[in-house]
């Protein structure tokens, strides 16, 4: 079957990609608002894209009602953000944190978090996080005319749960169970990690 992207309205483009695209990882975007309160926002459309320099890539879709979403909003302000990883225990936190409320609301008492400094940004971070990207704002790319926009943040702290390391200085595979995103309101994690047989 042969799909044509023009032919559909971008809800039902949106739910082709998502339902492709699997498993997608998931970012906790942490910012901070004008007042100083503390925004937290997850985000499926997430990725690495270099490593020198270290860039993460988040992809914005437009607010249906305020036009910019607040973490992008927060972003383009202060140039600074973190990014923590949920792991598969969080999926009903990560899930509660989609929910809309008003710019100012304290999201992270909302979802059952406990926001703490970051080290390098004046952003928060997710308390009990076991993996956090603390990172500046890189490049803004529009994409389209539609208000989608891509953002790329350079990585400048990581911080990671002790224990989770392997001797070379990596996360050990099967120490850490992210929670990933999948199609129609369902989530997932990694199950044994193999590789693969090159007889």
């Amino acid at each position: 079957m042969r799909i044509d992207p023009g032919n559909l309205s971008p809800a039902r483009r949106y739910f082709l990609m998502t339902s492709c695209i699997l498993p997608r990882p998931i970012a906790w975007v942490g910012t901070t608002n004008e007042d100083g309160s503390h925004n937290l926002g997850a985000f499926s459309f997430f990725n690495g894209f270099s490593s020198n320099p270290p860039i993460v890539g988040i992809g914005f879709g437009p607010h249906p009602e305020k036009g910019v979403k607040d973490s992008l909003r927060n972003i383009r302000r202060t140039g600074e953000l973190t990014l923590s990883l949920p792991t598969a225990d969080q999926a009903l936190a990560v899930d509660t944190s989609g929910d809309d409320l008003p710019y100012g609301a304290d999201e992270f008492a909302h979802c059952g978090l406990t926001p703490v400094p970051a080290t390098a940004v004046n952003a928060p971070r997710i308390a009990g996080a076991v993996i956090c990207f603390e990172c500046k704002l890189h490049q803004e790319i529009p994409l389209g005319d539609n208000g989608s926009t891509l953002v790329l943040a350079e990585v400048v702290a990581f911080e990671i749960e002790d224990g989770l390391l392997d001797d070379r200085g990596c996360v050990a595979p099967d120490s850490f169970k992210p929670l990933a995103r999948m199609a129609a309101g369902r989530y997932s994690t990694v199950g044994p990690t193999f590789k693969p047989d090159r007889k």
